[in-house]
């Protein structure tokens, strides 16, 4: 029984995956733009969902393959969520596979057919990708099915053990038991399905009460994940709140089907006996359980819903890095968008602020000591996302019509954002220059140049009134046009290391732009942020 019962779950997992990438294969790029048109109204990612997790037969697959949407800005939270809650309903037709065609047909008869053909069209396609994608997708229908066949044999001259026969009688005791046993499945296989397949193999060849079934089908829901927990712990926030959300509905789902598990039993047992056109009480035991899976999947689905837009807010409030921390906008409120000026005002109180995030990086990658590379590249990647943010909130307002006072700032402030942009890369970009060991007194006086224009140019409320910041860009201008000739002239003598005259004079030039670029983003907003940011101090 034991050898049965690994091998089957062996042969079930082996088809499970030959099943998952075959077919992602063969469908190419159509199951990524299924899932992308999962925006907009909430109920086509759920449908995206069902019929992307039903194609591929993993529910792991898609939730990983959503999380990658989120991380590259494809989707958001929301819509990655509703994707997230239909895999949940999806994944039940594993369940429906097992309870049909694996208990109604010739196992064998059906599977060595299968994993033979799907073997001879993946080896003769050869390099042709989608061909040799659905041999493999054909041949692990093949291995799947005699997984499953394996596994009824293991089970199929069980006795129910007088343990059991005692557990019936006390639900209190039982119901928890098979729970633990449906999630201990699950985590030990790392597959919902393979447990399910456990799971209804089980309870058809050994007898176990109706309950005791479905508790660990309920199991196998709270089991599956684990594996969005596991890739949670080293993950990006996005992804982890996607996992967080999993998580939410599953543990949802659970305790609803728990509470309402006899008269959910009772529902599926007439909705099966639809299914298979016998009485009642005669209907096939698995094919219940695949029922009444599906039926809790769903009940979940319509208790979730109307707290959805909550757990969003809620989770994105968690799990915050430090790149996201400065990223996330302060000002750009979305209802302040029909009134123009407030909406206008909004935009520049998030650009002073963008500005004072790029002042504070640059002079830390120009001071003394140098902070940590990896921490500035951090910083740095907040500061793009904040003005990415910015200009997207002035795409929103320009698909209304603005008044003069207002569309007149609107070329200025996308200017003065690229130009900080700018600023903010060149400093990052000279740091691992600047960490070199050089004593050369030169450099150390145009670093401090650029230090006092980059605070003689700074906008924002906590920048310095300063008399004349041209001067101060005058004098970095001056200092590098010498210290470009000083090295120049040095690479013209004999013996010259020239590797380390082009280091230096490529260190210099990104100094000198990083000052020029925050004096033309002065330029651009001076005359709109200085008054708001003489408000604001004041």
């Amino acid at each position: 029984m034991i050898a049965l019962l690994l091998g089957g779950t062996g042969l079930f997992l082996a088809g499970m995956w030959m099943m998952t990438d075959g077919l992602k294969l063969a469908a190419g790029k159509a199951l990524e733009s299924l899932l992308r048109s999962a925006t907009g109204a909430p109920w086509r990612g759920v449908l995206a969902g069902i019929a992307v997790t039903a194609i591929v037969q993993s529910s792991s697959a898609v939730t990983v393959a959503t999380i990658g949407f989120v991380n590259a800005g494809l989707l958001s939270l929301a819509q990655s969520i509703w994707v997230i809650f239909g895999t949940n309903i999806g994944t039940t037709m594993t369940g429906w596979l097992v309870a049909t065609l694996g208990f109604k047909l010739d196992i064998v008869g059906l599977a060595l057919p299968l994993l033979g053909a799907g073997m001879v069209v993946r080896v003769a396609a050869g390099s042709r990708g989608r061909l040799s994608g659905l041999g493999q997708a054909i041949a692990g229908f093949g291995a799947f099915f005699l997984g499953i066949g394996f596994l009824q044999q293991a089970f199929g001259d069980v006795a129910v053990p007088a343990a059991l026969s005692g557990l019936a009688e006390t639900p209190l005791t039982g119901i928890p038991i098979f729970l633990l046993v449906g999630i201990a499945l699950t985590i030990l296989t790392q597959s919902s399905s393979a447990a399910m397949a456990i799971v209804l193999t089980s309870s058809a060849g050994a007898g176990l009460p109706l309950f005791l079934g479905a508790a660990a089908v309920i199991g196998t829901n709270i089991g599956t994940t684990s594996t969005a927990a596991f890739a949670a712990l080293s993950a990006t926030p996005p992804a982890r709140r996607v996992a967080a959300a999993h998580i939410a509905f599953n543990c949802l789902t659970a305790c609803a089907a728990l509470i309402l598990l006899y008269p959910l039993l009772h529902l599926a047992r007439l909705l099966a006996a639809d299914v298979s056109g016998e009485a009642a009480g005669a209907a096939d035991i698995a094919l219940i359980l695949a029922v009444f899976h599906t039926l809790f999947n769903c009940l979940g689905l319509v208790l979730i819903w109307p707290l959805t837009g909550g757990l969003v807010q809620w989770l994105e409030r968690r799990f915050v890095n430090a790149e996201e921390r400065i990223g996330r906008p302060e000002f750009l409120d979305p209802t302040l968008r029909p009134v123009p000026q407030l909406a206008l005002r909004g935009v520049l109180l998030e650009t002073a602020r963008l500005s004072s995030i790029t002042h504070s990086l640059s002079l830390d990658c120009f001071a003394e000591p140098v902070r940590s590379p990896a921490e500035l590249e951090v910083r740095l990647s907040g500061s793009l996302v904040l003005g990415r943010a910015i200009r997207s909130f002035i795409e929103q307002m320009n698909k209304e019509a603005m008044p003069e006072a207002v569309s007149s700032a609107i070329p200025d402030v996308i200017r003065g954002v690229q130009h900080l942009e700018e600023a903010a890369r060149l400093a990052v970009a000279a740091v691992p220059g600047l960490q070199a060991k050089d004593d050369d007194p030169e450099i150390g006086q145009m670093r401090r140049t650029v230090i006092a224009a980059l605070q003689a140019t700074h906008l924002g409320p906590d920048a310095e009134p300063v008399a004349d910041p041209d001067a101060a860009v005058n004098e970095v201008e001056t200092s590098y046009q010498l210290l470009k000739a000083s090295l120049l002239a040095q690479a013209s003598r004999p013996g010259a290391d020239l590797e380390a005259v082009e280091r230096r004079l490529l260190q210099i030039q990104q100094m000198r732009r990083c000052a020029m670029a925050v004096w033309k983003a002065r330029q651009r907003l001076g005359r709109w942020l200085d008054p708001l940011c003489t408000d604001v101090r004041a």
